[in-house]
Parts: structure tokens; C-alpha cells; sequence
């Protein structure tokens, strides 16, 4: 599969890219902006600033680089592009998820499985009244933001980025820390095991034995506090660090401030890309009109829809079961000029089983498709259509994207505005449509359709039934 790319940065994106002052550089940029391209070429030429330095004699090589992202499949995507860019012998480079990053740099441990925290979780929560996702969500959100000595100031911060629903009073924080996290943490010692948090916890404690010059961290929104604090522990004296983030698109619950992690940011190190290039305005129109209704931080970049330069047909959206779904799907993949070799994402809320209908109806289409869901490599073959579910293209970017079975039963139906797991399910759906250049489509099943559904601007899009 081709990875997708821009040959000439603009002018907006050469004010990051030529920046060489050392120190944290942090970049907020809007979606379809080229987040992660712009720091793909600032961190090639970084690389050549510091292996400079080692030429000239200023410092003793090698250059340690690192490049973290927060899914496999971007990983894959962005070391594609990278080992291409960052040679020579002076330069150690590492590009890593931050979950493979940490467990590469600790001593084994054994990680308690997802399945028995929610159980557990579910256990210890049950008084609460609050639902089962949100209480998971908001105990990582906990764990990832304060560290392990500090968890009491969650009693009285700030949850912006939180939602507005559920409410949680500081009566319901103290039941949920004594009732909830502290016991966990005390099963998870009795049993031997640590989870994600409690690595980010020791990363940040760790002595490393070498501390790296150049780090670029991409999609930093929907990277923790303290793994973002771990990060700035495993830096050489002099460095050279990029975050590349937007508030606007995330969609875990990581929000924090970059005072609580101990850093400076103000107009001489922070920059920001709002023209959208990727998308037509037709697509930029329809993924902001989700953006509209979740809760604005002061990290989020809100999408210049002026600076879309691209016209194209408006997205579709098609209604009808999903076999009705499937027959439209195939038969507008069949009409794509194959000489073209332009590539299709279809998109599923969990994936898994999920798609496989859609394989089956694609082998006997007798069209070749690849999986790149958590694969750590980027696919080399000659598939142009990839299945994926939607959290893991964040980054990515695809001619055209098929978003399948939006329905209620995969995502968040009935909830109240301002409510913080319908939020993160806009945002989301927000940004899996953001990653189509060229043409979008949406199917749902019209009485099982997902609420979100309704919060797409009708104007923005022409609707289709099977």
C-alpha cells in the first residue's frame, strides 16, 4: 500500500520545519493541516542540526533519536517515512509507541489483562452509579494525569476536556479513590502485575543510560501527563523536542496542562498550522460540523474550512441493511480507476469479527484487501484497500475512506450532550472522516442507526438509500 505524502511543505509548514532553536518546540495544528508530515521533515532536518554538532566536534556522537506515536499502525506508517529520511552511523533512531518504548526500557512485568481491570474495576465500582465505560475512562484518566504520590489533587483540578456529563463532585472523587483506584492498585500488587499507567509511573523515575538529543512526539493530545513527563526525563541536557498535538481530535481521556508537566509554553515555542490541504472543502465541512457540538479546550486548532483549496463531491451517506451497504461499497470500489492505484480505508467503530462480512464480500468481489489494525509494519504489497478500526488511522490519510455500520450498537446512541464518552465519539468520527482526501462515504442501518448520526450537518452531505 502507497504511503500517501506531500512532496513540497507550505510556507506555513516551513515556520516549523526550519526552526533549529533547541529546546521544546510545541505544534498545534488544526486536521488535515499535515501534523504529522511537518514533523516528519523537521525531524530530518533536526537530526542533520545535531549530527552537525558531532562533525564539528561540539558533542560525542551518536545523535540518539526518538519518535513516538500512539498506535502501532501510525508507528508503522511513520517509520515508512522516517528510515528513509534519518541516516548515517552517528545516529541511533528509535520509533516506538510509548507502551513498546517503556516495556523495552523497564524489567519484564507481567500486565494484568484488560478484561480482568474492567472486571475488577466493575467489582469495586458498582456503588458508584456511574456507567461501566465512563468509570474506566475516567480512572485511566486519573492514573495517566497525577502520579502515584500525588493522586489526591485529583479531589480538586480541573477536568476540562472531560465533558460537562456525567457531573463528578468532589464527593463522588473521594469515593472513587478510596473505593475504586486505591484498592486496584492494591489487587494489581497483591497479584504481582502492573498495568499501562504504572509504567509511565517508572518511566519517569527511571535512570536512563542514554538520554536522547531529538524526540518528536506525535499526537501528543492523546499521549498522558506522565508519559509525557517520562519523555522529558530521558532528555540529554541539550535537546531538541517537537509535540505535535490538537485537543480538537482527541480521543482518550489524556487532558492536562503543560505547566502540571513542567514546561513553559508561550508564543516563542509553540506554532500553529491551520490550512487544511488534505481534505476538500466538501469533507472539511462535514467532519467540523461534528466538532461544533464537544467541548473546546485551549489546545484545540478548530479547522479553517477558508484554507481547503480542493472541491469534490459532497460525502454520502447510505442507509439500508448491511448486505444493501456492502452491494454499494463494492460497487463503488469497482468504478475506481484501477490504473490510478488510489487507496481506500474502510473504517469499522471496533473491527475484529466485525469485518468479516466485509472480507468475504471483498474476496468475492475478487478484490485484495490488507488489515493494518495494531500492525506495527506499514504493508509493502500491491493492496490498495485496507480494513481498520477508526482509532487506528488517527494520523494516517487515505484518496478515499468507507466508514461502515454506524450503528447504535457500536456507537454511543441516546446520550445527553456535553455528555464525555459522546464527546470522544464525535471527535473520533470527526477525524476518521478527516482522513479522506478525495471522496466519503458513511453507512448505518437506518433503525439501528447511532445517534451521531443526527449530529452531522444534513446540509453537508447527500443521502443515499439502499
Amino acid at each position: 500500500m502507497k504511503v500517501l505524502r506531500q512532496i513540497r511543505p507550505t510556507p506555513e509548514q516551513l515556520t516549523v520545519i526550519n526552526r533549529q532553536a533547541k529546546g521544546v518546540l510545541v505544534v498545534r495544528g488544526a486536521a488535515g493541516s499535515g501534523k504529522t508530515t511537518t514533523a516528519l521533515y523537521r525531524l530530518k532536518q533536526t537530526v542533520r542540526y545535531w549530527q552537525r554538532r558531532v562533525r564539528d566536534g561540539h558533542m560525542l556522537g551518536p545523535v540518539r533519536v526518538l519518535v513516538l506515536t500512539y498506535n502501532r499502525t501510525l508507528r508503522g506508517y511513520i517509520e515508512e517515512l522516517a528510515r528513509a529520511d534519518i541516516t548515517g552511523t552517528d545516529v541511533q533512531l528509535t520509533i516506538a509507541t510509548f507502551g513498546k518504548w517503556a516495556t523495552s526500557s523497564l524489567p519484564a512485568h507481567t500486565l494484568v489483562r484488560d478484561n480482568a481491570k474492567a472486571v475488577k474495576l466493575r467489582e469495586l465500582g458498582k456503588g458508584l452509579g456511574l456507567e461501566e465505560a465512563f468509570l474506566r475512562s475516567e480512572v485511566d484518566y486519573v492514573l495517566g494525569r497525577f502520579r502515584t504520590t500525588e493522586l489526591e489533587s485529583y479531589l480538586t483540578c480541573e477536568r476540562a476536556g472531560r465533558g460537562a456529563t456525567p457531573r463528578v463532585a468532589q464527593a463522588t472523587r473521594r469515593r472513587l479513590l478510596d473505593e475504586v483506584i486505591y484498592p486496584y492498585a492494591q489487587w494489581k500488587a497483591d497479584k504481582g502485575t502492573h498495568d499501562w499507567p504504572d509504567l509511565a509511573n517508572e518511566m519517569v523515575d527511571q535512570t536512563p543510560a542514554g538520554k536522547y538529543h531529538v524526540v518528536v512526539v506525535d499526537e501528543a493530545q492523546d499521549f498522558s501527563a506522565n508519559q509525557v513527563r517520562a519523555v522529558l526525563a530521558h532528555l540529554a541536557a541539550d535537546h531538541s523536542v517537537t509535540f505535535v498535538t490538537d485537543g480538537a481530535q482527541r480521543i482518550y481521556p489524556q487532558r492536562f496542562t503543560w505547566t502540571e508537566v513542567g514546561l513553559t509554553v508561550g508564543p516563542s515555542n509553540s506554532k500553529q498550522l491551520s490550512q487544511n490541504f488534505r481534505n476538500t472543502r466538501q469533507i472539511a465541512a462535514f467532519a467540523a460540523s461534528l466538532l461544533t457540538q464537544v467541548e473546546v479546550t485551549d489546545d484545540s486548532a478548530i479547522p479553517d474550512l477558508t484554507t481547503c483549496t480542493a472541491n469534490g463531491p459532497r460525502p454520502v451517506l447510505v442507509a439500508g441493511r448491511f448486505s444493501a451497504q456492502m452491494d454499494h461499497v463494492i460497487a463503488f470500489i469497482k468504478q475506481l480507476d484501477p490504473d490510478a492505484q488510489e487507496s481506500v480505508a474502510i473504517l469499522h467503530a471496533k473491527g475484529w469479527d466485525w469485518f468479516d462480512y466485509v472480507k468475504r464480500r471483498l474476496v468475492s468481489a475478487g478484490l485484495a484487501y490488507v488489515e493494518i489494525t495494531r500492525q506495527s509494519e506499514w504493508p509493502s504489497g500491491p493492496e490498495q484497500i485496507a480494513l481498520s478500526t477508526m482509532h487506528s488511522v488517527k494520523g494516517l490519510e487515505f484518496d478515499h475512506v468507507i466508514i461502515v455500520g454506524l450503528n447504535e450498537e457500536t456507537m454511543p446512541h441516546g446520550a445527553e450532550a456535553g455528555d464525555s464518552e459522546r464527546d470522544a465519539h464525535l471527535r473520533l468520527l470527526a477525524m476518521a472522516a478527516g482522513r479522506a482526501r478525495s471522496t466519503l462515504r458513511v453507512t448505518y442501518k437506518p433503525d439501528e442507526a447511532s445517534d451521531l448520526i443526527a449530529c452531522i450537518d444534513p446540509a453537508t452531505y447527500d443521502q443515499v438509500t439502499q
